[in-house]
């Protein structure tokens, strides 16, 4: 899609905006350039950067900056990798703790990174019902007008639903319960999906509003009421210039408070996965500018916590990638050898 100058430029304006803060003009792009071209060149393929919204204009400025198109395009193709070796020894100091958990070296962990990057850090952590068993399925009436069903997994989570009578039927609700007794009891979380399509059939022929029943039915299976999360470092990234104004504050904030992305995290796999991010729009058309990025991690038990950083579109993706990749590794180094 772009040329290697134009990478080349990109990569520049990204690398120098991501440490200055300020918009990238011409004449610091040429500081930088390593191949010989003009000053004209450079405002040239800027202008084409920006006509393919790679970069914005600054209307306070004559320098550009980047757009939520290039922050990813430089984290998928221009990343380099960073010389971290100082957070990695304070970071190791962690490891060496005798008898220290998952969860505490994630945590401490935490607070490190916040400190280093200048950036909030959100852990989430609930159980990993996948491999739990439905164990039970009940529906109790509560009046004429309601009713409550009650689902029990094997892991002890126990969920619930109160459905209004004026859109069901008590019938109707309780063949589907009798249904789920039948067919799916004793059913691992993960391989519901494969017995709902056997049922489907059924559900259509016995219950009227069956599409509505076997979805809600379903929510309230795979729904978690155990999600903890805890925010650390919001004093370090409150620090970044772009939180001086006081609306990017309240949009970080209401970003943290609304735990979806970082539950996003913490639905990745932890086979082999490394951390990801997601930039600006991706997180919400509100959130253009703001930047997550995380990493899912196995903790025990069946057990699976998220570990993100929250900040600016500024983030120095490299060197959050390389710390979570690395904690990732020295997890399973330490917790998990077989």
């Amino acid at each position: 899609m772009l040329t290697k100058r134009q990478e080349k430029i990109l990569k520049i304006i990204i690398e120098e905006y991501i440490r200055s803060a300020q918009p990238v003009g011409s004449k610091k792009i040429h500081e930088l350039i390593d191949i010989e071209v003009s000053s004209a060149t450079i405002r040239n393929e800027g202008a084409v950067l920006e006509e393919k919204g790679f970069l914005e204009k600054e209307h306070t400025s004559s320098g550009r900056v980047p757009s939520t198109i290039g922050y990813r395009y430089f984290v998928d193709n221009l990343m380099s990798k960073e010389n971290i070796d100082d957070i990695k020894e304070r970071l190791n100091k962690i490891f060496e703790k005798r008898n220290a958990s998952i969860v505490e070296v994630l945590d401490e962990s935490s607070k490190i990174l916040s400190e280093m990057t200048n950036l909030a850090t959100v852990i989430t952590s609930t159980p990993n019902n996948g491999e739990a068993v439905l164990r039970k399925a009940e529906l109790i009436p509560i009046s004429t007008e309601s009713a409550v069903v009650i689902f029990a997994l094997s892991n002890g989570i126990v969920e619930n639903k109160v459905f209004d009578l004026k859109n069901v039927s008590l019938d109707d609700l309780q063949t589907a319960i009798n249904l789920f007794n039948d067919r799916i009891l004793e059913t691992k979380i993960k391989d519901l999906d494969v017995k709902i399509e056997a049922i489907k059939p059924i559900l259509q022929q016995q219950v009227k509003k069956y599409e509505f029943v076997l979805q809600t039915f379903l929510n309230v299976i795979l729904h978690n009421t155990n999600t903890v999360t805890k925010t650390q470092g919001m004093q370090y990234m409150l620090e970044n210039p772009e939180f001086s104004d006081p609306n990017k504050i309240k949009s970080v904030l209401k970003l943290i408070e609304s735990i979806s992305p970082f539950e996003w995290y913490k639905s990745q796999s932890t086979e082999n996965n490394s951390a990801q991010a997601k930039i600006g729009f991706e997180i919400g058309d509100e959130n253009n500018d703001l930047a997550v990025i995380g990493k899912n991690f196995e903790t025990g038990d069946g057990q699976t916590s998220a570990l993100t950083l929250v900040g600016p579109k500024r983030i120095q993706y490299d060197k959050a990638k390389e710390l979570l990749d690395w904690i990732g590794i020295k997890i399973k180094e330490q917790f998990f050898k077989k």
